[in-house]
């Protein structure tokens, strides 16, 4: 799996400038160049399975939207091309496409074929109803993951997510239901956050107790496009207990995820697997230069018929386990992140980045060039 990459040097390298995680203009720059051109996740197709289902999300500071119409995704600007009201207002739910301002209602190609009072006050026919359609958003579905894409133009996902793509829809299927979703909100720019899960550097003084033991620390790396990849061993203790878990549960674990292996697909979607039985899917986003949200999803196995074996008492204990270790994990890399970036914004010098963090390297120089 090794990639070396061509500019990974034999020393350390600088990274991005401490401006970029907290300079306000770059943030604005950063938004329109990289968020609003890059698929962005934005939820799993399980909240869309219903007619009218919905999520909204915020996306290179634009309000935007996906929802089910009789089966088919569509994307939007979630603002009202009447008066610039937001029309859903909910992160997900299930509605007509209609504004809660004034009631003006669109369709799956966004026009509005629903106005209060149209023939009295506005006198809309079909041309003027058209020329108040809302801006569309490109939507691409990978498996059970949903991506938005703010850019009218720019590649297919497939085209984006590269080999990775084949990641995505063998875990949609292995992994159906999260039993956990939280969301906690970081007092740092969002690149801390991904960096904080793309090297291991950190692992032994930040988490001793928790990520450390789970791992032999063989790190393996590749990367395609925008995005890498991280591979490291399971311990073994952690490989016979999980194994363990699987077979008294009934898991039906993946046959090829089989150590501790993330993926980083760029901007800000992290995804990591252990042993084949739990994934962890990570989005970091951004709410300004100085803040960003992390919202950690946890999935299980998919077990074999409705419940598995052991029963619901047994199944609450492993996830409650999962549950209590990735967010001491999270909170320890919280308190990390929080601290270097209160410590960015008193230096001109970037980092030195050694060839023990190339992931990172690499998101530097794929951040650069999306920035021009």
């Amino acid at each position: 799996m090794e990639s070396p990459l061509p500019f990974v040097a034999a020393k350390a390298v600088p990274g991005i400038a401490p401006a970029a995680y907290h300079d306000p203009e770059i943030f604005r720059i950063e938004e329109e160049r990289v968020f609003r051109h890059a698929w962005v996740f934005a939820g799993f197709t399980d909240d869309l399975a219903r007619p009218n289902d919905y999520l909204t999300r915020r996306i290179g500071g634009l309000d935007v939207l996906v929802q089910n119409f009789d089966g088919d995704l569509r994307g939007f600007r979630n603002v009202c091309t009447h008066r610039f009201a937001l029309i859903h207002r909910a992160p997900r739910g299930n509605g007509m496409l209609r504004c809660g301002y004034h009631g003006w209602t669109f369709d799956r190609d966004g026009v509005p074929y629903g106005i209060p009072g149209n023939e009295a006050n506005f006198g809309l026919d079909r041309e003027g109803r058209c020329g108040r359609a809302l801006t569309p958003v490109a939507v691409g579905v990978c498996g059970r993951f949903v991506f938005l894409r703010v850019a009218a133009e720019g590649p297919d996902l497939d085209g984006w997510l590269g080999v990775y793509a084949d990641v995505l829809r063998h875990a949609s299927e292995i992994f159906v239901s999260p039993f956990d979703e939280r969301s906690m909100e970081w007092a740092a720019n969002w690149k801390m956050g991904v960096e904080s899960v793309l090297e291991v550097y950190h692992a032994d003084l930040t988490h001793p107790t928790t990520f450390r033991k789970l791992v032999k620390g063989d790190w393996r790396c590749d990367y395609d496009g925008a995005h890498s990849r991280g591979v490291t061993s399971v311990s073994d203790k952690s490989a016979r207990w999980w194994d363990g878990v699987s077979e008294r549960l009934g898991f039906r674990p993946s046959p090829i995820l089989r150590d501790y292996d993330h993926l980083h697909i760029f901007p800000n979607l992290e995804i990591g697997f252990t042993r084949g039985a739990v994934m962890s899917v990570q989005t970091y986003d951004p709410l300004g230069p100085d803040r960003c949200a992390l919202t950690l999803r946890l999935f299980l196995a998919d077990p074999e018929g409705d419940t598995g074996r052991g029963g619901p008492a047994a199944r609450r204990l492993i996830e409650d386990g999962a549950r209590d270790l990735n967010v001491a994990l999270l909170r320890e890399d919280q308190e990390a992140s929080e601290l270097a970036f209160r410590g960015c914004r008193q230096t001109d010098r970037p980092a030195a980045l050694g060839l023990n963090e190339e992931r990172l390297q690499q998101f530097h120089a794929v951040w650069r060039g999306m920035m021009g």
